[in-house]
C-alpha cells in the first residue's frame, strides 16, 4: 500500500512540475485549440465537399471534358491505372528533308 502512495505522490508532484515549469498549460491549450479546429471541420466536411464538387462539374463543364470517367482517350488497364489507347489503323507519315 505504501508503495501505491508514493507512486501517486510522485505522479502527481510530477504533474504539477510539468504543469508549472514545462509549459503544460500552453501545451494543453493548443491541444484543446487543433481538436476544437478538427471538430469544426469534421462538422463542415460535407458542406464542403458539396461545394468543391459543384466547383468540379462547373470546370468539367466550362472545359467540355467528359462526365464519365472512361469516355475518352484513356482505358483502365487491368491495374486500375489508365493507358492510354492507340488507334489501330494509324499511318506515321515521315517527310525527308533535303538540304
Amino acid at each position: 500500500g505504501s508503495f501505491l502512495v508514493i507512486g501517486v505522490i510522485l505522479g502527481i508532484a510530477r504533474f504539477i512540475w510539468w504543469w508549472k515549469k514545462q509549459e503544460g498549460l500552453q501545451k494543453c491549450l493548443a491541444c484543446l485549440d487543433r481538436r476544437t479546429d478538427m471538430n469544426n471541420t469534421m462538422k463542415t466536411l460535407p458542406e464542403d465537399m458539396q461545394f468543391l464538387k459543384s466547383k468540379v462539374s462547373l470546370l468539367a463543364e466550362h472545359t467540355g471534358l467528359p462526365e464519365d470517367e472512361e469516355a475518352g482517350d484513356a482505358q483502365k488497364g487491368s491495374d486500375g491505372t489508365a493507358e492510354e489507347v492507340a488507334p489501330e489503323n494509324e499511318e506515321v507519315a515521315i517527310e525527308d528533308k533535303e538540304d
